[in-house]
């Protein structure tokens, strides 16, 4: 049950300096969020910890994030642990909301660790990111399935995430995620769905990476390989099956919207797997 009265916020500013270092301009927090100290990073950005008091998202908790990265300036934000969703009584839910906004040449990476939503836990996120012209942006996600060695694979009531990113005011990426589990086992036949070729495929763990803005340095076929990717491939029935064997503990793949950016998806049995996809595409791109 959620002990805050009000919404629980973080807001912050980062900003570059005559010197051409980032530095943090403004911030607010009020509980459970915690910032530590920035850390400088070899191009002149910084690297911000979000921390939290709480041992995870409650029932009720509403969360509210605001992220401005001004003009020329380079902030990356981390979490300091997998963030468990609990559950929560029947009807009720936690929700997030996160607005973020890069001026002119600036970048920003957000890399919060996955996301373990418990049996009958009931979630909802929704991110919308303004970029400006020149701006770069790396977005992460992973979710797990549950607490799969507790026997809690996709036993979640609901999750949801909705992803918009502007650039200069129009609409470039939308992304609605939207997944109903078994809420405890009491709908095993939602369960079986998620398992199914066209959703996990058997896997439990599923990652996503949007790389924006980073044309310049980068195209589909750079990227794909760089994860080691046919340069096309067919799905037939044969490579689908591929999925559902275990030794492939890794299905990776990527795409590229009209605008040069690039969307990665991954799904895994692993979340260390997927985020070792990310460090490998995230290192490739510096």
């Amino acid at each position: 049950m959620n002990l805050f009265a009000s919404p629980s916020r973080f807001e912050i500013t980062a900003c570059r300096s005559a010197s051409g270092k980032t530095f943090v301009k403004d911030s607010f927090f009020t509980s459970p969020f915690k910032i530590m100290k920035p850390f400088a990073q070899d191009d002149g950005g910084i690297a911000v910890f979000l921390q939290s008091a709480s041992p995870g998202i409650l029932e009720g908790d509403l969360q509210l994030h605001k992220i401005t990265v001004g003009q020329g300036a380079s902030l990356e934000i981390r979490s300091q642990s997998f963030e468990k969703i609990f559950k929560m009584d029947s009807g009720k839910c936690a929700e997030r909301k996160i607005f973020a906004e890069l001026m002119e040449n600036s970048s920003l990476v957000y890399r919060p660790l996955p996301c373990i939503p418990f049996s009958k836990s009931s979630f909802s996120s929704v991110t919308e990111i303004s970029l400006s012209k020149n701006s770069r942006l790396i977005y992460e996600d992973c979710i797990c399935a549950g607490r799969c060695a507790h026997g809690e694979t996709f036993d979640f009531t609901l999750y949801k995430n909705l992803i918009k990113i502007f650039r200069e005011k129009k609409l470039v990426f939308y992304d609605n995620l939207f997944l109903e589990g078994s809420d405890g086992k009491n709908h095993p036949e939602r369960k079986e769905r998620l398992l199914e070729k066209t959703m996990f495929a058997g896997f439990t763990h599923c990652g996503s990476m949007l790389v924006f803005g980073y044309s310049d340095k980068a195209d589909l076929k750079k990227i794909r390989g760089i994860l080691s990717l046919e340069e096309k491939l067919l799905y037939t029935e044969e490579n689908t099956n591929v999925a559902l064997d275990e030794k492939k503990s890794l299905l990776v793949e990527a795409s590229e919207n009209d605008y040069g950016d690039f969307i990665i998806r991954c799904l895994s049995f692993s979340a260390e797997k997927i985020q070792k996809v990310f460090e490998q595409v995230r290192n490739a791109l510096k």
